[in-house]
């Protein structure tokens, strides 16, 4: 609390207030509670201002999208375990609310970041170093796409949501065509897996597998990786996420605790099965048919 409060109080006073920077894992969960707020404890003033202005002005537009009368209200939305229809509306929504959240998680990595890079004294584990350029290329990097660690486990993903079309399914209002599923699935994903690959790997397998060995580092960043995803959408199901950010976290420590690896791995695993969602799913029409005649 401590911490909060100098935080708040720098706020106040400006860049010229004393603060005594924070451990790097405390600025971490600063940054994740109120993006931003991370890097002002490291007085980091630039970076603190754009992180959380991106956050406010994304949530902001996600708020103003849930407002409007045609929003899908998740009992409409979710009306299956199989199957969720989608309008424009609740589109946008949902690619602002995912900007909003994946800015959260990436300041939260940012900071731990800058804080390892300043401070490195007591930590068994390797400092994390990659920019967000550096992850945001990742996906598209031969030097990930080309390893076994990545190749096999993307296509053995593939084979299994393109062998049958009785998967999960995306259904469309009028106002949505399939291209624009396509567009959402391949940038939000962007957004999704540098945040989350930073964050539950970069942050807190790190910090996890420094306090309690790797082993059991694994454990704690996989299980809080699983408790994440649950709810209601095509990827909410704990314990095949648990299973996924087990073997991501694997990977993580292969490779040093450098993220870039699984970035790519997290990034192809959702777009191809959001491919299949789309494949699977049609327009909202017929689902509305469907359960009117069940």
């Amino acid at each position: 609390m401590k911490y909060l409060a100098a935080a708040a109080l720098a706020w106040a006073l400006g860049p010229g207030a004393a603060l005594a920077e924070p451990p790097p894992a405390v600025a971490a969960i600063s940054s994740v509670l109120l993006p931003g707020l991370g890097q002002a404890l490291q007085r980091d003033w630039w970076t603190a201002g754009a992180h959380f202005g991106i956050f406010a002005a994304s949530l902001g537009t996600a708020f103003y999208y849930e407002d409007k009368p045609d929003f899908l209200k998740d009992d409409v939305r979710y009306k299956d375990d199989d199957f969720e229809v989608i309008n424009k509306t609740t589109l946008r929504r949902d690619f602002a609310l995912r900007i909003a959240t994946d800015t959260a998680l990436y300041s939260s990595f940012a900071a731990y970041r800058d804080g390892r890079a300043r401070n490195n004294s007591g930590y068994r584990t390797p400092a994390p170093t990659e920019s967000l350029r550096d992850l945001s290329l990742s996906p598209f990097r031969w030097e990930y796409l080309s390893r076994p660690t990545t190749f096999v486990p993307l296509a053995l993903a593939a084979v299994a949501s393109f062998s049958s079309k009785s998967g999960y399914g995306i259904y469309r209002y009028d106002d949505v065509s399939k291209s624009d599923l396509h567009v959402y699935n391949l940038t939000a994903n962007e957004f999704t897996a540098v945040g989350e690959e930073a964050f539950f790997r970069g942050f807190v397998n790190n910090e996890l597998s420094s306090r309690w060995g790797n082993r059991w580092g694994l454990a704690g960043s996989s299980a809080l990786f699983g408790l994440a995803h649950t709810g209601d959408g095509n990827t909410a199901n704990a314990l095949q996420a648990a299973a996924a950010g087990a073997y991501l976290g694997w990977v993580h420590q292969r490779n040093g605790f450098q993220i870039g690896e699984g970035v790519a791995l997290h990034y192809w695993w959702n777009v191809i099965a959001g491919i299949a969602a789309i494949r699977n799913g049609g327009s909202a029409q017929l689902v509305n048919m469907k359960i009117q005649f069940n």
